[in-house]
């Protein structure tokens, strides 16, 4: 499915249908296909994804060509204490939401994470590596995923990690707003990744479907760094002091959900099918800095 560009698109535009609009990601695909698509933007209070005859009446209602699924559980911490109301969200959600979509022949488009691998491995993770994951969170994405496919709709997977953006809080953010704080910050340095600006992954989606992409693909910036390397190149950035920023082990760390070691996302299959490369983490990084004022929020 190609996405249609331009003026005079007219009726051949796409129609696209959003859970989780609302959130860091929904917004940011909503922006990207604004030009190019019909767009129906949903939040909780529209659209229970955890109920099946809500997914049956939206999906009969807008008759979208696709359903982009960004309504999820991302509190990964909160999951280990509350693993149902996890569970329920994550893979029950996007099983209702394939199964709405598969019985009216409509492609669906979600979003993995690399919490679904175990963080042994000593070289970036592809689609195929099997998964391991650690948390309750993780768990959940894989059981996602699964369920995904036992639906057996047309589907498009994205896998991503480190997210960020303007519309929602993020590390980076809580960084800039603890430092302008003059709090001290420990940062685990022991878990690898590579941050990803939400502004790239939805054009990375806008680029998959125009490729005709469908399964299991990556996506995330392109480079690998720590926690603790991330924050010490925003507050290098930020001109704000580093003195203020220690490196930490992640087990010394109060977060009670485990983490891959690392992490880190092969693109080669994205470059393989676009034709695209990610940009640096670096420069993604530096871009959304540019849109942050001194109290930390968007100009």
């Amino acid at each position: 499915m190609r996405v249609s560009r331009g003026p005079g698109a007219g009726a051949n535009r796409v129609r696209l249908l959003i859970t989780g609009g609302l959130g860091l990601l929904g917004k940011e695909i909503a922006r990207v296909f604004d030009s190019c698509a019909a767009i129906r933007t949903t939040d909780r209070e529209e659209w229970d994804v955890t109920d099946p005859a809500a997914c049956r009446r939206e999906v009969d209602g807008f008759r979208p060509d696709v359903v982009i699924h960004c309504a999820a559980w991302t509190a990964v911490d909160k999951a280990e204490s509350e693993p149902d109301s996890a569970h329920i969200l994550n893979v029950e959600g996007t099983r209702n939401v394939a199964r709405a979509c598969r019985e009216r022949g409509v492609l669906m488009v979600t979003f993995g994470t690399d919490y679904i691998f175990d963080g042994a491995s000593s070289r970036p993770y592809r689609e195929e590596d099997p998964a391991n994951p650690l948390s309750v969170y993780g768990k959940t994405k894989w059981d996602a995923e699964q369920a995904l496919r036992e639906e057996g709709g047309e589907h498009l997977l994205v896998r991503t990690q480190w997210l960020f953006g303007p519309a929602g809080k993020n590390f980076i953010r809580t960084i800039l707003d603890k430092a302008r704080k003059g709090e001290t910050l420990r940062v685990a340095s022991d878990q690898v990744g590579c941050p990803t600006y939400s502004k790239d992954l939805a054009a990375a989606v806008r680029n998959l479907l125009d490729a005709r992409a469908r399964g299991t693909v990556h996506f995330a910036g392109e480079g690998e760094t720590s926690w603790f390397g991330l924050a010490r190149y925003v507050l290098a950035r930020c001109g704000l002091p580093a003195a203020l920023l220690s490196p930490a082990r992640t087990r010394d760390l109060p977060y009670p959900a485990p983490r891959p070691a690392y992490g880190v996302l092969s693109k080669e299959k994205y470059r393989a099918i676009t034709g695209e490369s990610p940009r640096p983490w670096e420069e993604a990084v530096a871009d959304y800095l540019a849109i942050i004022d001194v109290e930390g929020g968007a100009r």
